[in-house]
């Protein structure tokens, strides 16, 4: 198998913590912060940095095993399949949350003729055949999409730029505090917790180990500018209330877009990044699963794949009958469970450092 190069790692590494930026991140502030959303999710990102500096205090220890090996190595079989277990569960509760989310936007947007479950079907269909192949062609695959990503946002973001209207993100500071700052720490959690995800591949797996932790860091530093940028366009060009009114604000504010002064009607095109963005991002995390669950190569892995797609698909339909129940979920259910995240951060962290202070060699 060809080694994973760390320009590849930073696509999915930037996947992960700019995918809520569509329809959940925004959801998350605007009531909260108000015309300040865009300082709440700059702060989100700042907080951010410490489980990203953990997820590479964790990645540089026993540099050829990937996550869930070093869970077994450091706690055994037994309570390491117990967090095994248990960070696949988190994962499936935010693959089930990508999903919907992504067909949600898909069908009311491009397809609302459509039953949501057809584009669930389809979307995981080609995640699928993505999931199905290794490691490094699901990498390569997330480079490509990724870099069209970036081309789109730098397109769409200087297209927007005469539709901005600065006065719409005054005044600073008139918020309530409480709620402002526990918006940060949700929009943290649901970004950066999840970057664990990244040690499925081994840095041994990896060309120019020694550049990990810089493209990682430089990468997360391009990501905290994308959403911050998006998040100051969606404001500053609706306003806030115009911004609270519909569902999906980021993919409004792109209907204003005229490309090269002419070109109208560019943000179907153009919303494509956050799609793409979603296709990754769930894609990682139905291969980590089932790589949990059976061995990569092994005829079940691919059973495997449609049986936890179906489950997706199942539970989707099930939980979520409409917005209502989604955003009910987002802001009750979700970002507890993604929290939860923090006590695996804990117990690995602490097991490395005891194992490096105080375990002999």
């Amino acid at each position: 198998m060809r080694k994973i190069s760390y320009f590849e790692l930073s696509a999915i590494f930037l996947a992960i913590i700019t995918t809520f930026n569509s329809g959940i991140n925004m959801h998350i502030v605007k009531d909260s912060a108000d015309v300040n959303a865009w300082l709440a999710i700059l702060l989100s990102y700042l907080i951010g940095f410490i489980p990203v500096i953990l997820t590479l205090y964790i990645a540089n220890y026993k540099t050829e095993l990937n996550i869930l090996e070093k869970n077994k190595y450091l706690f055994g079989d037994i309570l390491g399949n117990i967090i095994n277990i248990s960070f696949m569960v988190i994962l499936f509760v935010i693959g089930l949350t990508i999903l919907y989310n992504t067909t949600s936007f898909i069908t009311t947007q491009f397809l609302y003729r459509t039953p949501i479950i057809i584009s669930a079907i389809i979307f995981l269909l080609i995640i699928i055949y993505c999931v199905n192949k290794e490691i490094n062609v699901i990498a390569h695959v997330s480079l490509i999409l990724i870099t069209f990503n970036i081309i789109l946002f730098l397109i769409s973001n200087i297209s927007i730029t005469s539709e901005m209207k600065l006065d719409n993100l005054l005044p600073f500071f008139k918020i309530d505090s409480a709620k402002f700052f526990i918006s940060c720490l949700k929009v943290a959690c649901i970004n950066t917790l999840p970057v664990l995800l990244i040690l499925i591949v081994p840095i041994d797996k990896r060309t120019n180990p020694d550049k990990l932790n810089k493209s990682i860091i430089i990468t997360y530093i391009i990501g905290s500018i994308i959403s911050l940028v998006t998040s100051i366009n969606t404001i500053s060009v609706l306003g806030i209330y115009l911004t609270k009114i519909f569902e999906y604000s980021e993919y409004i504010v792109l209907k204003k877009i005229k490309l090269f002064g002419f070109l109208e009607r560019s943000e179907n095109i153009i919303s494509l990044k956050w799609i793409t963005n979603a296709y990754i991002y769930l894609t990682i995390i139905i291969y980590t699963i089932c790589k949990n669950i059976t061995v990569k190569n092994n005829n079940t892995f691919r059973i495997i794949s449609y049986i936890v797609s179906i489950i997706l698909i199942i539970l989707s339909s099930y939980l979520f009958k409409n917005e209502t129940y989604f955003h009910n979920y987002i802001n009750n259910h979700f970002i507890y469970i993604v929290s939860l995240l923090i006590v695996i951060y804990f117990v690995i962290v602490f097991k490395i450092f005891f194992n490096k202070h105080y375990v002999k060699k």
